[in-house]
């Protein structure tokens, strides 16, 4: 039985080793190549799958082998069975009378064992040479076994190098369109007023009507339907039912303040409850800890502390955006708002003593 290994062909292994340059240290990919990686790592999972096909013929051939090994040994045993029966007849008809008459018969069957002993000893130098090619087989079997080992090593190498390749690029994907949906929404800003008749009385506005200040005591107003009379909040002056726009607030004096939008028809005397249910979209800070003013709060993580905070409204798609304006991260953005209308800016500081100011969004 002639046994021949299945091998890799020289020049897959060249296609494999060849089909891909390293990547140095130091190489920044740039988002537009984002698809060559792609195309490197399906021809790198092809070139495993290979040495896998051929190591699974190498393990088939190596069964037939070893099947055909045991029908041999199978076949001595039974053979060796039939030369101790002859063995013990032979004997036994040697002590008996009638020896001179079973003379004939012995010998043929001694002949007949000669045969069989003959036949199997040409048997076990067959077998014997089949183990030798068997070994030899398996001494291959194990070559390759370690070449595609480290082959397998290289090109796993090779996929993880690729993959940070792919996650640095996507990073800096991330980064730059985090950066351009900042840009995009900054070209919408809009020229936001306050509404002095909804103040609190414990808020004062300025002149250009850009800033307000929490006073310590209450200030001298007329009464109006529209004022806040618990909370420390102002609107702004005008609402918007439709298009994009956004605006800035500086609130690096305040730790405790909420900003965002409100529905016109908010209740504006007694104290009041920040989430969609009642009309309020806002996002602020208690403290150390910055909220989203859902229902319940969801606690929004910051890695660098706000000096402005940027708020980016669109009608059409039903969202509401707070950005830090100072790293151009998103905070948290609200879905599917169910507006019923026009909304206004709103602005909420409860921290005694300290202004906040909406800012121009004009590059300098």
């Amino acid at each position: 039985m002639k046994v021949v290994a299945s091998r890799i062909p020289e020049s897959g292994r060249d296609n494999i080793s060849s089909g891909h340059r390293p990547i140095h240290e130091g190489t920044t990919t740039r988002p537009s190549c984002l698809e060559e990686p792609h195309e490197q790592m399906g021809e790198l999972e092809k070139a495993i799958k290979e040495p896998h096909e051929q190591m699974e013929k190498l393990q088939e051939e190596k069964g037939d082998l070893e099947k055909r090994i045991r029908e041999l040994e199978n076949t001595i045993k039974e053979l060796q069975e039939e030369k101790g029966e002859f063995a013990y007849f032979t004997q036994y008809f040697q002590l008996t009378d009638c020896v001179p008459l079973l003379v004939p018969t012995i010998s043929t069957a001694q002949g007949m064992l000669s045969l069989h002993a003959l036949w199997i000893w040409e048997v076990e130098e067959k077998l014997q040479e089949e183990k030798e090619k068997l070994q030899e087989e398996k001494e291959k079997l194990q070559e390759e076994k370690e070449k595609l080992q480290e082959e397998k090593g290289d090109l796993e190498k090779r996929i993880r190098e690729l993959e940070k390749a792919i996650k640095d690029s996507q990073e800096q994907m991330d980064e730059m369109k985090k950066e351009l949906e900042w840009r995009r929404a900054r070209n919408n800003s809009d020229d936001i007023t306050l509404h002095g008749v909804t103040a609190h009385p414990n808020l004062s506005i300025s002149g250009d009507e850009k800033s307000f200040t929490h006073e310590a005591q209450p200030q001298k107003v007329p009464p109006n339907p529209e004022r806040f009379d618990s909370t420390v909040c102002v609107l702004g002056s005008e609402g918007f039912s439709s298009g994009k726009h956004y605006w800035e607030v500086e609130v690096v004096s305040s730790n405790d303040w909420d900003l965002g939008v409100a529905r016109k028809s908010i209740h504006r005397k007694g104290k009041l409850s920040l989430s969609p249910k009642e009309g309020f979209w806002a996002l602020g800070l208690s403290g150390r800890d910055y909220w989203a003013k859902t229902d319940p709060w969801t606690r929004v993580m910051v890695q660098k502390k706000p000096k402005k905070i940027g708020i980016y409204l669109s009608c059409q798609d039903r969202q509401v955006t707070f950005f830090n304006a100072t790293d151009m991260s998103v905070f948290f953005t609200f879905h599917n708002c169910s507006f019923s209308g026009e909304v206004y800016p709103f602005f909420k500081n409860s921290h005694k003593e300290t202004t906040m100011r909406i800012c121009s969004t004009k590059e300098e």
